[in-house]
């Protein structure tokens, strides 16, 4: 302004000097040029002031053009109301600038998807309505200046995996939040969807998992395609402790035949793999068993009752799920068996019986009691555009049960493989295409430590005797390590879930609610990297997580 204002006095200086002068010619000529001299003077500040005004005019028009873009919207009136609002109050703190809004518009180019937007402002000249008025009044004391603007709307498919802890630490308000911030991601997805000009753009799937996964509701006893009876493999065939020390049977018969001779059906749940096949996702195979799935089957617990002086079995951790008689005898003595071998090979010839299964059940079986035992879990969606569905399974989520990560996240994976069992996911490195998993868990890895010759709970890992985790007995730290360390493992170059993902250019999220310094470390690992791990220290925190997630996979951006 000072400068303004010496620049003004010289300028009437010299005027007065030349209009002093009395050799007319001079002072003729001059009076006829100084108008135009201070026009280009004095309209120099205008159009300078013009220049910085169209820059942060087209801020404001990105920014509204973004906002018009990220609405749901996809005819032109409606994206156009949304722009305008948007662009009005991003405007309003420039009290000299005039939005036109004959001349400013918002649209959708159906051919490139993107949203573009022209605008039209007109701003006060400061200069030449003072100094020159006849300049300023032919100008209408305004000077216009326009901006443009495109939004591409994502063109990228995405497939999404939801991975969701639904164990029973999840009870209460983590679960509960966790359901509205899934819903809002769903609904911000579709809301994307309805916005591109590709088909299927955006296909979401959803697994709840906790010591198994569901993967079907159940309700048949005849094996789908990618699973096996399990009469041969994985707990399966007749127990040997010589060829076959691992099955949960002494006689080759099939899972599937055992739901049958208890006059039920398979409840949806399975078990893990063995390795390495727990952390690929090679298609199932029946030339190759341990490729198979199978059937997630609790075996019968030993009688209770047939010893009552031993009736804890010695002090031994007892289940409850004992719904079938054993069919063996039984003892009142104080000390029916001559040592703790003998016992444990009486529970074991319980345990592996098959004959008792062709024996009616002692009372109704569901998920609580029997082979369906803790199978409680909502099923799996597999990838698909239909929200409405995907909402009510987030809906119907329960906790329920002990956790295991890394069978839950081997699910979402197979949800987005295009190989079996499903094969829904599109082929990996199809162009303009993103696998993303997002994996959320509230607790560590665990394989429960017992004092019977079970020396574990039931779970999707059979018993650890089975040796699914490449050890026949250990510690809690010690199965959790080994839990871990398959999903990813702390040693470079080690194969492990997570980096088999990552090869396949999955985009790895992972939310860590609650947990441990050790399970922050392992998830902080599997994340791609660094912003696609969220810390989240309370279950309020569990929106604000998956807002942002949802926020990066909608992948808007400004083109130009």
């Amino acid at each position: 302004m000072r400068i303004m204002k010496r620049t003004v006095s010289a300028l009437k200086t010299f005027g007065t000097r030349f209009s002093d002068d009395r050799r007319g010619n001079v002072a003729m000529m001059f009076a006829l040029a100084l108008p135009p001299m201070m026009l280009m003077t004095l309209g120099g500040v205008d159009i300078a002031r013009v220049s910085t005004v169209r820059m942060n005019v087209q801020d404001a028009l990105d920014a509204a053009t973004l906002a018009a873009a990220r609405s749901q919207y996809t005819d032109n009136p409606r994206i156009n109301a949304v722009g305008l609002a948007a662009l009005q109050a991003n405007l309003a703190p420039y009290g000299d600038v005039t939005l036109d809004t004959t001349q400013t518009n918002f649209r959708l180019n159906t051919a490139t998807g993107a949203v573009e937007a022209d605008a039209k402002v007109n701003v006060r000249a400061l200069v030449a309505n003072i100094f020159l008025p006849p300049y300023g009044q032919f100008f209408d004391d305004q000077l216009p200046a326009n901006a443009h603007s495109e939004v591409l709307r994502s063109n990228n498919r995405i497939e999404v995996a939801l991975v969701i802890d639904n164990t029973g630490s999840m009870d209460g308000a983590k679960l509960t939040n966790t359901k509205t911030a899934a819903i809002d991601l769903i609904n911000r997805l579709e809301a994307a969807d309805g916005r591109s000009i590709e088909q299927d753009a955006i296909k979401i799937s959803l697994v709840p998992f906790s010591m198994t996964v569901r993967v079907a509701q159940g309700g048949t006893n005849t094996p789908p395609s990618f699973m096996s009876n399990a009469d041969t493999h994985t707990g399966g065939g007749a127990w040997n402790s010589g060829s076959n020390p691992y099955s949960a049977f002494d006689t080759a018969v099939g899972r599937f035949t055992l739901f049958g001779r208890l006059n039920t059906t398979w409840g949806g749940c399975v078990e893990s793999r063995p390795q390495p096949y727990d952390i690929r996702d090679t298609a199932p195979s029946s030339g190759t068993q341990a490729t198979m799935f199978v059937p997630y089957f609790a075996p019968d617990e030993p009688d209770r009752a047939d010893y009552p002086n031993h009736s804890t079995w010695q002090n031994w951790q007892y289940e409850g799920n004992d719904y079938l008689d054993d069919g063996r005898p039984g003892s009142n003595a104080n000390s029916p068996f001559a040592n703790t071998a003998a016992r444990t090979t009486e529970w074991f010839a319980r345990v592996r019986s098959v004959s008792r299964y062709s024996t009616t059940p002692r009372n109704t079986l569901n998920t609580g009691f029997g082979p369906n035992r803790g199978c409680d879990l909502q099923p799996i969606i597999r990838l698909t555009d239909n929200y409405t569905a995907l909402r009510t399974a987030v809906n119907n989520m329960i906790a329920s049960g002990n956790t295991n990560v890394p069978l839950g996240t081997m699910w979402g994976w197979h949800t987005l493989s295009p190989n079996a069992p499903f094969g829904d996911g599109r082929p990996y490195g199809t162009e303009r295409l993103k696998k993303i998993i997002i994996i959320m868990t509230d607790g560590a890895n665990v394989m429960s430590d017992t004092t019977s010759p079970n020396d574990s709970t039931y779970n999707g890992l059979g018993y650890i005797w089975q040796n699914r985790l490449g050890i026949v007995s250990g510690n809690d730290t010690t199965r959790r390590t080994r839990m871990d360390n398959r999903f990813d493992h702390a040693t470079a170059a080690t194969e492990d879930m997570c980096g088999n993902m990552k090869d396949k250019d999955i985009e790895v999220y992972t939310v860590a609610v609650q947990v441990d310094s050790t399970a922050q470390t392992l998830l902080r690992r599997c994340a791609t990297d660094t912003d696609h791990y969220f810390p989240v220290d309370s279950a309020a925190g569990i929106g604000a997580a998956f807002d942002r997630i949802a926020g990066a996979i909608e992948n808007l951006r400004i083109s130009r």
